[in-house]
């Protein structure tokens, strides 16, 4: 069980003499992640802390579910682990391998590479081989590896808590601003702007197509959205918007595409890779009859979009 190890600066093998750590999947951090990372600090006294990482979602390795969709790309979600508090992530890659391992294995083998001293549990924390499942037996094995074994609080959200199963349902809704309530954050999906089929641009809308092949982030429900753009140079500027996610069924495509009309904005941003933030969902994508039916749609969806940036920007 090899562990990859990283801090603020980016890779790094120095370990501390002894950490204290908590372990998950952490899709998303969101705010339920937040909150355990707030109580592995309070817990650890002057130990520094430890996110140790699964980089695979353990259903999918276990072949529960068909597609390995996460809430974050992985730099992006190392990133978020680090701004949460913990001083180090290690990425543990989860493999057959590694699920066949018991629970006490396991943490053994972090004690070993970590010198793990503190293991904080969330509150419904379970791992380990069910075949070989010793999880009962962790807290006596925790005290003969002078490991204090802790165990974490819920964090709740209109008295359920929080979880990134959750989310993913309200993403598949279209609910992005209470994904957002969830995660912390605006759900974001991030690609190359690239040149598309300019048909915007007859209309008086002309947008930014936004490659997305390579994310293995879920996709919110089709629809048109409020968003806000992020380009590399100027993260902290967004730029406000409105997208379509989806197809485009007046123009007869079939395949999803994110194209991203940008309110009074003029500009070049053909090659960059940029950020969206998905803020609200406006209406569902739909057919129209003529173009100067879904120009006319536009016109709407561009004053409703507007109005919701003159209320929170």
């Amino acid at each position: 069980m090899n562990l990859s190890l990283f801090d603020r600066h980016g890779p790094t093998v120095q370990i501390p003499d002894a950490t204290a750590a908590t372990i998950g999947v952490f899709d998303g951090v969101h705010t339920g992640h937040q909150d355990l990372l707030r109580q592995l600090t309070a817990s650890s006294g002057d130990l520094p802390t430890v996110a140790v990482a699964l980089t695979a979602h353990p259903s999918y390795v276990l072949g529960q579910q068909s597609h390995d969709l996460w809430l974050d790309e992985a730099d992006e979600h190392r990133t978020r682990l680090l701004a949460a508090g913990a001083d180090y992530v290690a990425e543990l890659p989860f493999t057959p391998e590694v699920a066949s391992l018991s629970a006490c294995t396991m943490v053994e083998a972090l004690q070993q590479q970590l010198h793990l001293r503190c293991l904080l549990l969330g509150y419904d924390s379970r791992f380990g081989s069910r075949l070989h499942d010793d999880f009962p037996l962790l807290p006596s094995f925790a005290a003969r590896c002078g490991i204090t074994l802790i165990s974490g609080t819920p964090f709740t959200f209109e008295g359920t808590a929080v979880s990134s199963s959750r989310i993913r349902e309200a993403l598949r809704r279209g609910e992005v601003s209470k994904a957002a309530t969830l995660l912390g954050h605006p759900y974001s999906l991030a690609g190359r702007i690239v040149h598309g089929r300019a048909t915007g641009r007859t209309l008086g809308f002309p947008t930014a197509n936004i490659a997305l092949d390579q994310s293995r982030k879920l996709w919110p429900a089709q629809g048109v959205y409020a968003v806000t753009l992020r380009t590399a140079d100027r993260p902290d500027s967004p730029l406000p918007g409105m997208a379509n996610l989806g197809a485009a069924p007046t123009f007869g495509i079939d395949k999803p595409l994110l194209e991203v009309y940008l309110l009074n904005f003029t500009g070049d941003l053909y090659g960059q890779t940029v950020s969206i933030d998905f803020l609200h969902r406006l209406r569902d994508t739909r057919h129209f009859a003529t173009p100067e039916a879904l120009q006319q749609q536009l016109n709407q969806d561009r004053d409703q979009c507007q109005a919701i940036f003159n209320q929170t920007l």
